[in-house]
């Protein structure tokens, strides 16, 4: 079933396996490309399309279809929990020591249970991988995927990925600590259910005993463990004895309902609650769950992707530049000041152009990113230059990163124009190739910058600059 948790899941069996050597992705490259797809989505359809060729669609197929194993191994966790509670409480006949009967009900719970809230610790702390160790539901997934059922050629890689990924989003003592709750749940939910037949339909003692405890004791144990029951009116029973006596029974009515409301609240009701927690955070997880495009493997896949897009204008910007710039000059608040800005240009062509560095009060060059571009427009906006040319590499084609730095740059200056800077010549100046200058000027009537200057030469993008107003 495709889908985005399995595509995420094959995407990182992918990425390990390509660990060993890249793959022969040419053709899935090319269709996830033709998916038109955003890119995250593209780089999930070419690992999905990778993994059905190398069988990891089929291996998680097989999972899904024997999911039905680990759940008959759970249902007999959960028989065999239950019964194990049931025969610890009830295998002394018709007497039931009551104190004993408690541990033995909920002392392995609340043990499991402080290993599990120590693993939230672990898990915060960063440790992930020990954060899920201690869990009955670690064991039986653990267990299950052993099962040559389970097993296949790519069995291994995508065990690998599904481990890699739980650790990423910490999910580990989220995950299996799912799964154990709702076992213990369950299996509490055998033992109530076993416990009231027993005590509806036969006669039981439940007595109290010691050698070195005081009786006093006891009756301190009742008060403090029946606290919450008492709350919500279950008799709590008391013991009337006297000095130096060393055992005795409780009231069997008031024992029988203390013990009862004990099992379902201080067993049944926080793992329910404690299950319910799990299942929130795992579907939250599960649904932000994705690639993790910072990964140095998927830059170096964008980076393939993007170099199949065509060469031409793509995403214009609206136009509205030449709206803001007449606000602009409305406000008469323009310098005399002359700048030159030199854009994303390539690394052969020098800087300043030829002629035109002493023409400029204010001079840059920018490479495009995003702390470059607002320093530049930082700076134009307190200079309010009259003029500004801002150079463009010919060879490049616009894009609505070069409309939006034109846009907001226009907004600074009173009157602007554009160099498409070429490679310079035998006479010092360069001329772009026909193709690019006719990209260019179309693509600037549709940008909203047809009102803006434009020049192919240096020379002439000198005069201009030169002019007074």
């Amino acid at each position: 079933m495709k889908t985005a948790l399995a595509q995420v899941w094959v995407a990182e069996a992918v990425q390990l396996i390509e660990q060993n050597g890249p793959l022969d992705d040419a053709q899935a490259l090319v269709r996830a490309h033709r998916s038109g797809l955003s890119m995250r989505e593209q780089l999930r359809e070419r690992a999905w399309l990778l993994g059905e060729r190398l069988g990891l669609a089929a291996q998680l197929a097989r999972w899904w279809g024997a999911a039905w194993l680990l759940v008959l191994l759970a249902a007999a966790a959960v028989l065999a929990l239950a019964n194990g509670l049931l025969f610890a409480v009830l295998a002394d006949g018709r007497s039931i020591n009551a104190a004993s009967a408690f541990v033995s009900a909920l002392g392995l719970h609340a043990l499991t249970m402080l290993f599990w809230l120590a693993s939230l610790l672990l898990a915060r702390g960063g440790g992930s991988q020990a954060g899920g160790a201690l869990s009955l539901g670690r064991f039986l997934a653990t267990l299950v995927l052993r099962l040559p059922l389970w097993r296949g050629p790519q069995a291994a890689p995508m065990l690998q990925a599904g481990t890699r990924l739980v650790a990423r989003e910490r999910l580990a003592p989220w995950v299996f600590g799912l799964g154990s709750h709702l076992i213990w749940t369950l299996g509490f939910v055998f033992m109530l259910v076993g416990l009231l037949f027993g005590f509806a339909f036969r006669e039981y003692q439940l007595t109290w005993e010691t050698t070195i405890l005081s009786p006093q004791w006891f009756a301190a144990f009742a008060r403090t463990t029946g606290a919450l029951p008492g709350a919500l009116g279950v008799p709590v029973p008391g013991l009337d004895v006297g000095a130096g006596q060393l055992a005795g029974a409780w009231p069997a009515r008031d024992a029988a309902w203390w013990l009862l409301a004990c099992v379902a609240l201080y067993g049944l009701l926080p793992r329910a609650l404690c299950a319910l927690w799990c299942a929130w955070v795992v579907r939250r997880a599960l649904q932000r769950i994705d690639i993790d495009l910072s990964d140095p493997y998927y830059q170096q896949l964008l980076a393939r992707l993007q170099a199949l897009e065509p060469a031409q204008v793509t995403d214009a910007e609206q136009p509205g530049a030449a709206r803001v710039r007449a606000r602009s000059a409305a406000s008469g608040a323009f310098t005399q000041a002359r700048a030159l800005v030199g854009f994303e240009l390539g690394g052969d062509l020098p800087w300043p152009p030829p002629g035109l560095g002493s023409d400029a009060d204010y001079t840059v060059r920018i490479a495009g990113s995003i702390d470059e571009r607002a320093q530049a427009q930082e700076r134009l906006a307190a200079l309010m230059p009259r003029s500004l040319l801002v150079a463009c590499d010919a060879a490049a084609s616009p894009d609505r990163g070069t409309a939006r730095f034109l846009s907001e740059a226009a907004a600074s200056a009173q009157r602007c124009a554009l160099l498409l800077y070429a490679a310079p010549g035998d006479d010092g100046d360069g001329a772009p190739m026909p193709g690019g200058t006719r990209i260019w000027r179309e693509w600037m009537q549709g940008a909203g910058l047809a009102d803006w200057a434009f020049f192919e030469r240096s020379a002439e993008a000198s005069a201009w600059l030169q002019e007074q107003a």
